[in-house]
């Protein structure tokens, strides 16, 4: 019946080298649009966060956290008053930050002698600000720039002499340009690059037809600019790589609703910006370049630029077989700006070198459907060096949205050659530093259900479901190929989604290497609360020490019961988390969980959102239920109206420390379409799991909410809840809708088959 305890394991064998160093989710409502790191190793991440819980705002942040995550350094919001937007960041050797962003807000504070940019008038009238922030999170000084044009700032980097070139787009006519600085005649909807004093009060330069998102400077002081941008009109140089501009285009919902999507281009100037050393587009040239997006540069000693992005609905110039589903690129262009050294399709996340020249990439693994049709699809492999990585915890566009992870790439051939795996339901990668000898990335998760690294940052009391907000992960890549446990993700055994926070007694399914014997082992004798199988095939589980009742361990899962804290701990009423630790043969890993009073789960199958009968197709899930007769619920066995079907929970949790599970749940509900009736009874039928038996209604109508006259078998939708608080598995959230007809969030609705 319990489907999960059974799936086999596959032969031990090498692990890559790359750890999870530090990893959590760091802030709940924080968005994250860049990271870069000082010479300490302390993290600079600056996003977005709500103005307040009743605005639909967001105001501009500034997180400086220590070299592990293990605390704020600082916390700045830059404008509480409005709605602004930070997208770049900098930071010098003094440890002082600098940001660039846009504002609306008519009363921007402005601190400093000089301002080269007046206020907005209004909210459709954004100003590009730079801010400078001290050691300590005090503001040096804020100020506008791009006089009286609306603009938007993107990009930032500081000069040896500490220089500050700000990058972004220009709204309107008028943007000022310097005399000797590039310039085009009209600089609507065209890019900047302005360069102004380290104390922000004069204009060295400004440049317009030319930026970027992304600024790096070669040792000779050359600025190279990569972006993307509408249009076809950016300009490029004879001899480069890609000369001319095919517009891409993208679409939604069986393309009723089209848009044109952005083009990349890479620019290399001289310092003062007079001219165009080289200027290229990196894009597919048939028509297919669909949305082309620019999310990252670095430059080698020899000059090679190095550029990442994500692309939708697009064709990309690699220079390797491309599988399906791509979502990033990672592309080499040589000193001269005319030829592509390699294209692969990893990244997306931003790209940095390190000082032997090993370049690194973040990204995502996504089955993200952009049609909006919420189709099932076929779970989404990752790269080939991930080929470790279970099938269960790759995105399938249900119970994950993407994956995402950090990559270690020769800089010669473009191979990659290590990296690391960042689990979650629906993490996105949005940018990479390098700090402390380990390679960051940063992004949105909808859920607190990416990995935790004991002793990091995070939110207190995090509770089941979705609370999106930002998540933090450091891969260590100094370690060669080991042979111990690794953990690819953490699923809830009853239906696999992901694991964020646990209660007690909730079971949990651990994938990953080397997790045990070549042959899978299913624990004898009774279940029992106590964890009275605390080891078995050299395998052992504790929580805070505790021991935890093993249930099944193989090579590739591990599936185990968390034990609930004992009374012994003195702490009341329960600890806010807790940490599991793996031990197999002596080798150990480690993964810390928030830790809830009850997460109740459902057991269910839910490799489709669409069950096929041959009358009719359900939308909804397929529960592990039962008729009353103990034969499986199916459309070809359907159950009688006004009897009871049987489903299957858990996670309980423990209200009281040292108790076993309650023998009885109370307060247990089920909506059926649109009628909502209490269980007829909810016991303990194992040591962890409950048997919940449900009446159904004697008709269709009027609780069913889609019915067939002419169908033989016909269906409920049906979800459980506990008092208010429905029980899982959950909708994931994402981009587009991850299924369609089901909210976010919300419950995902069992089909349970009926007949007369």
């Amino acid at each position: 019946m319990f489907r999960s305890i059974f799936l086999a394991g596959l032969l031990a064998s090498l692990c890559p080298g790359a750890n999870l160093a530090v990893s959590t989710y760091f802030r709940d409502g924080f968005t994250p649009s860049a990271m870069t790191s000082d010479a300490s190793g302390n993290l600079y991440i600056v996003g977005t966060v709500p103005l307040d819980p009743e605005s639909p705002g967001a105001t501009a942040a500034v997180a400086k956290l220590d070299p592990m995550a293990t605390r704020y350094r600082y916390l700045a919001y830059l404008d509480a008053a409005a709605s602004d937007s930070i997208s770049a960041i900098a930071v010098d050797s003094a440890g002082n930050a600098y940001v660039a962003g846009q504002t609306t807000n008519p009363n921007f504070p402005s601190v400093g002698s000089g301002q080269l940019g007046t206020p907005p008038t209004s909210a459709q009238d954004p100003r590009s600000f730079v801010v400078k922030l001290d050691p300590g999170g005090a503001v040096v000084f804020s100020v506008l720039v791009g006089g009286s044009v609306p603009s938007d700032a993107v990009g930032i980097a500081l000069t040896p002499r500490g220089q500050i070139l700000v990058s972004g787009i220009a709204l309107a006519t008028g943007f000022p340009a310097t005399a000797g600085a590039y310039s085009v005649a009209d600089s609507a909807d065209n890019w900047f690059l302005m360069e102004v004093d380290p104390t922000a009060s004069q204009m060295i330069f400004s440049a317009t037809g030319i930026g970027g998102s992304s600024i790096a400077l070669d040792a000779a002081g050359n600025i190279y600019l990569a972006g993307s941008s509408g249009g076809t009109n950016y300009p490029t140089t004879p001899g480069a790589y890609q000369t001319t501009f095919v517009q891409g285009h993208i679409c939604f919902g069986l393309c009723q609703i089209g848009f044109d999507g952005v083009l990349q281009h890479v620019t290399k100037v001289d310092p003062a910006a007079t001219k165009l050393i080289y200027s290229t587009g990196i894009n597919d040239l048939t028509g297919g370049a669909g949305s082309t997006s620019n999310t990252g540069l670095a430059v080698d000693a020899a000059g090679n630029a190095y550029v990442t992005g994500t692309l939708l609905e697009a064709l990309y110039p690699f220079t390797v077989a491309t599988p399906q589903n791509t979502y990033g690129f990672l592309t080499k262009l040589d000193a001269g700006g005319d030829s592509l050294l390699f294209s692969i399709p990893v990244g997306g996340a931003g790209v940095q070198i390190d000082s032997t020249g090993a370049v690194y990439v973040g990204g995502v693994v996504s089955s993200y459907d952009p049609t909006g049709l919420g189709v099932p699809v076929t779970p989404i492999a990752p790269p080939p060096v991930f080929s470790w990585i279970p099938q269960a915890c790759w995105p399938n566009n249900i119970v994950a949205i993407s994956e995402a992870y950090v990559m270690k790439i020769d800089p010669n051939s473009g191979n990659v050659e290590d990296a690391q795996w960042v689990d979650g339901s629906a993490p996105i990668a949005t940018a990479l530093t390098l700090a402390s000898g380990n390679a960051w990335i940063v992004g949105t998760t909808p859920a607190p259900d990416v990995p935790f690294t004991p002793g990091v940052l995070s939110p207190r009391n995090i509770g089941p479901g979705f609370t999106a907000g930002a998540f933090l992960a450091a891969a260590d890549f100094s370690s060669s190929p080991g042979t111990g446990p690794a953990i690819a993700c953490v699923l809830d055994s009853g239906n696999f989604t992901h694991v964020g926070a646990v209660a007690a007694f909730q079971l949990i399914s651990v994938f990953g290497e080397n997790l045990g014997p070549a042959t899978g082992v299913v624990a004898n004798g009774s279940v029992a609360p106590d964890g009275s199988d605390p080891t078995l095939a050299g395998v052992n589980i504790t929580f805070d020490g505790n021991p935890a009742q093993l249930l099944y361990v193989s090579a590739t899962q591990i599936n185990v019961a968390v034990p609930a804290p004992p009374a012994s701990i003195n702490v009341s009423p329960l600890p806010t988390k807790t940490v599991m630790e793996i031990a197999v043969n002596g080798q150990t890993v480690e993964r810390q969980f928030p830790l809830t009073s009850s997460n109740l789960n459902v057991f269910a199958q839910l490799n489709s959102n669409q069950i096929s009968c041959p009358h009719q197709t359900a939308n909804g899930f397929q529960p592990t239920a039962l008729n009353a007769g103990g034969s499986m619920n199916a459309c070809s066995n359907p159950a009688k109206f006004g009897s009871t079907v049987s489903f299957f929970v858990e996670g309980v949790g423990a209200t009281q420390l040292g108790f076993p599970p309650t023998q009885t749940l109370t307060g247990i509900e089920a909506a059926i379409g649109n009628c909502t009736v209490p269980a007829a009874n909810a016991s303990l039928i194992t040591g962890f799991v409950y048997q919940v038996d449900i009446p159904l209604p004697d008709a269709l109508l009027p609780c069913a909410t889609s019915y067939s006259l002419t169908s033989p078998e016909n269906s409920f939708q049906v979800t459980l809840s506990s008092g208010t608080v429905p029980m899982g598995p959950r909708v994931i959230p994402s981009p587009g809708g991850a299924i369609i007809n089901f909210a976010p969030g919300q419950p995902m609705p069992m089909v349970i088959w009926v007949t007369e």
